[in-house]
């Protein structure tokens, strides 16, 4: 089964998935190779994969920031002529999270974020204290930031929830 993660600045391409987990809207999906067609916003921001590369099974867990899932069974076409099942998920953002993953990493990012967005608040509020038109590209910077800040945050609460 062929799975491609996407997002504007971050393209995960994986061959030989066994099995991928994802919470949609209208429930819990288990999708395995022949799955049938499906389309679903990813509910929880979480997928898990499983795959077996060299008779050795990984798994892989994405946070997702406006997950959205697909699987066709119109993908690519293997040596039998039988189409292979291909899953997509589109998101905004996404995490990887494994044994690597550093949850002080991901706290000082946020820490950061939200001190950028802090001041970003003040100078609007200082724009709009003198009266001065609001420039457009500060609401744009604003929005951006608050956007990270609430992406972090969660992936924070998601890593805490999956050690305990």
């Amino acid at each position: 089964m062929l799975f491609l993660l996407s997002t504007p600045d971050y393209t995960k391409f994986q061959l030989n998935t066994t099995k991928i987990k994802v919470h949609l809207r209208n429930g819990f999906a288990e999708i395995y190779d022949q799955h049938q067609d499906l389309i679903g916003k990813v509910e929880n921001d979480l997928v898990e994969i499983e795959s077996n590369f060299e008779n050795k099974l990984e798994k892989f867990l994405y946070i997702l920031q406006d997950g959205v899932f697909i699987v066709s069974n119109k993908g690519l076409e293997n040596n039998n002529e039988k189409k292979e099942t291909g899953v997509y998920v589109y998101a905004r953002r996404v995490r990887e999270i494994n044994q690597n993953t550093s949850l002080d990493e991901i706290v000082k990012q946020y820490e950061e974020k939200k001190d950028q967005l802090q001041k970003e608040f003040y100078k609007i509020k200082n724009l709009e204290e003198e009266n001065k038109k609001q420039d457009l590209a500060q609401n744009a910077k604003t929005l951006l930031l608050k956007d990270e800040v609430y992406f972090l945050r969660r992936a924070i609460a998601v890593i805490k929830g999956l050690k305990n």
